[in-house]
């Protein structure tokens, strides 16, 4: 079959100020502190999350753990709240899909995708506790949520933590894949687009990214169109 290109789209983030947080934990040796804050200017009423990338790598010094930790994934940055309200703004492209996540972080995409319809979501990043934040917004979300491979009701969302090479894998096959701000350098492109090939390899699905438009690393998007597709289709959307 004939590969499809890229296709650019662009968007304007509007801000998401969040309204004061209600503290949920204060932190411990197994979690950080946490927070549940309005989803302002999201598609979803509340997020569970650290205070901030401040708070979670302080938590982390504390404990000597700031080697091991990425503390970004405390944030809702605007192409994820973007693409979240892009999913949303059309239900009909994720109804009754699977789609997965890449790079999920806090998942508000993911699970924006779920309460749009989805069939099946699953949240991928290599980050335990981001995906704990995000299996812990499905639920006050009033999502409906399972373990991989488990059977589910329609919607439900999982986590899976694991590399981007591992998710075809471990997840099989899937109609929609989507990453916000995932592509930090240009090497990253082809792991990515390897991993999108293989999760859609079953089916003529869509690879929906959004990436600031300025770029996250020189070269990113332009490596992202000298790669050819194979079966998938590409949406880039580029975030003001």
């Amino acid at each position: 079959m004939e590969a499809l290109g890229i296709h650019m789209l662009s968007l304007h983030f509007a801000s998401t100020a969040l309204s004061p947080p209600r503290v949920l934990h204060s932190g411990d040796r197994h979690l950080p502190p946490l927070v549940d804050v309005p989803g302002v200017g999201l598609p979803l009423p509340r997020v569970i999350k650290p205070p901030d990338a401040e708070a979670l790598w302080e938590w982390a010094r504390e404990l000597g753990r700031e080697e091991d930790l990425d503390p970004s994934w405390a944030s809702v940055w605007p192409a994820a709240a973007a693409l979240a309200a892009h999913v949303a703004a059309k239900p009909d492209s994720v109804r009754g899909a699977r789609v997965v996540e890449l790079g999920a972080g806090l998942g508000v995409a993911g699970l924006s995708a779920a309460a749009a319809g989805a069939g099946r979501v699953t949240l991928v990043d290599r980050e335990p506790l981001a995906l704990h934040c995000a299996m812990a917004t499905a639920e006050v979300c009033g999502l409906a949520t399972a373990a991989v491979g488990e059977e589910a009701p329609p919607g439900a969302v999982s986590a899976s933590c694991c590399d981007w090479a591992e998710a075809a894998q471990l997840l099989g096959g899937a109609d929609l894949v989507l990453g916000a701000e995932v592509l930090y350098d240009p090497s990253a492109v082809e792991p990515l687009l390897g991993a999108a090939a293989a999760l859609l390899s079953g089916s003529r699905g869509t690879l929906l990214l959004a990436e600031p438009a300025a770029g996250r690393a020189v070269g990113c998007r332009g490596r992202l169109e000298e790669v050819p597709p194979s079966r998938e289709r590409r949406v880039a959307l580029s975030v003001a």
